[in-house]
């Protein structure tokens, strides 16, 4: 009897379960409870495209005695390495369509017109290239007024906290951690041992001298010369920067300074150089860009003898024949070299246009590579739901990331920028035509830096 009582409680149990079920079923007409939540494409995307806009630089605006350097393949570049992915699956999926913007860079008014004719009118998801605008307007009209992604070379890390996060992304290093990665390798190779070392700065640099040199060579035990900071103008004349700066020399020679970390573009740019060696010749630099390497070659074309940026030292990543061997390299190259006929030029050698100025076909290359693949690999991240909230959701989680240009790379919430393969180097005029880096210590990942 116990055992017909509860077998018949069980079946009761069981028809009231499924009363309840059917009727519930009943009673709710089609239920979406159970299915996967609806995504809305972002804009510029369809189920089958996606709409990138590619910037670039006008270098036929700029005065030849500024710069003497043009690249007048860079749209056909980036058209064959985009056609290449589109070929072999597209991003995510989709094919790219580019949409092409190109802008003169004296002043940051084209640039924020092409953000709007690329965001309001062409509707593009993303857009990647050269942002060249350094107060940052024209990066931000993209990620904070509309946000857009974007793919950028160069960026900061003041310029990202102002954006959506996420969104602003650079295959290179902001000029912050780049210092701090100089300032690591220098104490880690015992470079300024001996040394007695001062700051020659710009006074737009006093915030990073504050944080990162002085704390860097205080933890070094260096012997400490003279800082200086001079005020340098965005005009041609520098001549009220020069005349603080031969004060600051002086006090060099006498305290016995020789050792100078330079924090600036500007300081690095060859008028300073110049004087600082003419004066000081066995004083060592350290620069913390990267950009002296054309000052070195600048002056190596003019026939300046000797080459005041000879041993300059700063950190970089592979020389660009180390990188043409490299796997990333090879890679990129054989896509020109396929779909052109034609062999990547050596990075040593210098191409003249038929108006006599350098023709960076090599960085129009490697370039031309680099943006549309890296927008490949986050895009294949995010898969078929592609807008700009599971683009910066998978930028935040990203980790490793695949960076044409380099060995290590890495982004992730609060990093941004991909770049961490770096070494010491120094420039010597012998390399090459023009000079290049001699490596003072292997690359090594400094993705933590």
């Amino acid at each position: 009897m116990r055992r017909r009582v509860i077998v018949s409680v069980v079946l009761l149990g069981a028809l009231l379960s499924a009363c309840s079920r059917s009727t519930s079923k009943s009673a709710t007409t089609p239920s979406s409870t159970n299915q996967p939540p609806v995504i809305k494409l972002g804009t510029g995307v369809d189920d089958t495209t996606v709409k990138v806009g590619v910037l670039m630089i006008d270098y036929s605006c700029i005065p030849r005695a500024a710069y003497d350097h043009a690249r007048p393949e860079q749209q056909q570049i980036f058209q064959l390495y985009i056609d290449y992915i589109n070929k072999h699956g597209g991003a995510g999926g989709r094919q790219i369509v580019p949409v092409y913007k190109s802008y003169c860079p004296l002043n940051n008014t084209e640039e924020l017109t092409a953000c709007t004719s690329l965001t309001e009118d062409e509707h593009v998801f993303a857009t990647v290239g050269f942002f060249y605008d350094p107060s940052g307007d024209a990066q931000l009209c993209f990620t904070k007024k509309h946000k857009s992604p974007i793919i950028a070379d160069s960026i900061t890390q003041e310029l990202v906290s102002k954006a959506p996060s996420g969104l602003m992304v650079s295959p290179d290093i902001t000029p912050d951690r780049r210092l701090r990665v100089i300032m690591a390798l220098l104490k880690d190779r015992h470079t300024l041992d001996g040394k007695k070392v001062a700051i020659l700065a710009e006074s737009t640099s006093k915030d990073r001298v504050k944080q990162i040199i002085q704390p860097a060579l205080q933890s070094m035990g260096v012997q400490r010369g003279t800082d200086a900071s001079i005020v340098v103008n965005n005009g041609a004349d520098t001549s009220a920067a020069q005349q603080q700066l031969s004060s600051f020399i002086e006090r060099w020679k006498e305290d016995g300074t020789n050792a100078l970390v330079l924090a600036g573009d500007a300081v690095s740019s060859a008028q300073f150089v110049e004087n600082v060696k003419k004066a000081i010749p066995d004083m060592l630099l350290v620069a913390d860009t990267t950009g002296a390497l054309e000052g070195g070659r600048d002056e190596q074309k003019a026939g300046v003898r000797p080459n005041p940026y000879d041993g300059i030292i700063t950190a970089e990543g592979q020389t660009g024949v180390q990188h043409s061997q490299s796997p990333h390299g090879k890679y990129c190259h054989g896509i020109y070299k396929e779909a052109t006929g034609r062999d990547v030029p050596s990075p040593l050698a210098v191409l003249k246009t038929p108006s006599g100025l350098v023709d960076d076909l090599y960085g129009e290359i490697e370039d031309g590579c680099l943006y549309p693949m890296m927008f490949k690999a986050i895009a294949d991240r995010v898969g078929k739901n592609l807008n700009a909230d599971t683009w910066a959701n998978a930028v935040n989680n990203f980790g490793h990331i695949e960076d044409m240009s380099t060995i290590y790379a890495s982004v992730h919430r609060g990093k941004y920028d991909a770049d961490d393969t770096y070494g010491l180097v120094a420039y010597d005029h012998t390399i090459g035509d023009a000079g290049d880096w001699q490596q003072l210590s292997p690359v090594q990942d400094v993705g933590n830096a």
